[in-house]
């Protein structure tokens, strides 16, 4: 790769470039480490063969910040490429800015796709990220726009109020409900909420969706109170059916017992029914026993 300096007044910038927006205040930082220190990583430029001059492929916050710091010129790497390469290339750049917001990075995945016919994972290794990774920032595009907004990046560092893409993979499980949604996202900033306690309270108005305004403004420590009580019910709910089977088998045992009659069998048949009542009483006298202990009698 021959890395050539270049005057900065014989570059242009892209007007097709997908990023729209500067941060000014970020830009003069730049400006001045770049007094400091130089530019560190050259810019890519396409030569303008007719006119001399040279086009930004990646790299126009450092050309800006150079101009703004008084360079004359600044190193570039120049390349020939068509249209299409140099999309795909500006996208890739703009994604991998730390200061891109998940939302934006995401609605780039998308440009990129549609650019290049990528697939997540071809995506992912154009990254250097996991298709996982890719996925995840593809799910917030499901969410409300105005929720989408509002996500901001803070990997492994706490949420302090801030509605993550932890949050956001959790809000997204109510999606039939934008108005929930918006509601938990505003409880997750009010509260500052963590992510167990947003997993909490989104997975108790998905099982007990006629508690949800109750749910909704209880405190974060009531959450967790709300999946054991609906755990409770279940386990009465399944205790009442086992102990009403249980007693529809004896019963129905007894029914049937009580339509049997020894009149008319042979001594041999005789024998045996006698045979098979000695069985069933010591059955019985079992359970009894088994009973009486669990009732600690």
């Amino acid at each position: 790769m021959e890395v050539r300096l270049i005057p900065t007044d014989r570059i242009v910038e892209d007007t097709g470039q997908p990023r729209t927006h500067t941060d000014e205040e970020s830009l003069t930082e730049l400006a001045d480490s770049i007094k400091r220190h130089g530019i560190l990583n050259p810019i890519t430029v396409v030569p303008l063969h007719n006119v001399g001059m040279y086009r930004i492929v990646t790299g126009e916050r450092r050309w800006r910040a150079a101009t703004l710091a008084g360079l004359t010129e600044i190193p570039c790497v120049v390349r020939e490429l068509d249209p299409e390469e140099i999309r795909t290339q500006q996208l890739i750049e703009n994604m991998q800015r730390e200061d891109l917001s998940p939302l934006d990075r995401a609605r780039g995945i998308v440009a990129l796709q549609d650019s290049t016919g990528a697939t997540a994972r071809d995506v992912a290794a154009m990254l250097g990220v996991s298709e996982r990774t890719v996925s995840n920032l593809l799910d917030l595009l499901d969410l409300p726009a105005d929720i989408g907004e509002q996500i901001v990046s803070k990997p492994n560092r706490p949420a302090d109020g801030d509605l993550t893409e932890k949050h956001a993979r959790f809000i997204k499980q109510l999606a039939d409900d934008p108005d929930q949604q918006r509601r938990v996202a505003e409880r997750v900033r009010q509260d500052r909420l963590s992510t167990a306690e947003t997993a909490s309270l989104v997975r108790a108005l998905r099982e007990s969706p006629e508690l949800s305004e109750e749910i909704l403004t209880a405190p974060p420590e009531a959450f967790t109170g709300y999946l054991k009580a609906k755990e409770q019910a279940a386990q009465s709910r399944a205790m009442a059916k086992a102990d009403a089977e249980a007693v529809d088998v004896v019963r129905a045992c007894a029914a049937a017992l009580n339509e049997l009659t020894p009149v008319g069998l042979s001594p041999d048949g005789l024998r045996s029914l006698r045979a098979a009542l000695e069985e069933i009483r010591a059955l019985i006298e079992s359970l009894e026993r088994e009973c009486a202990m669990e009732l600690a009698e």
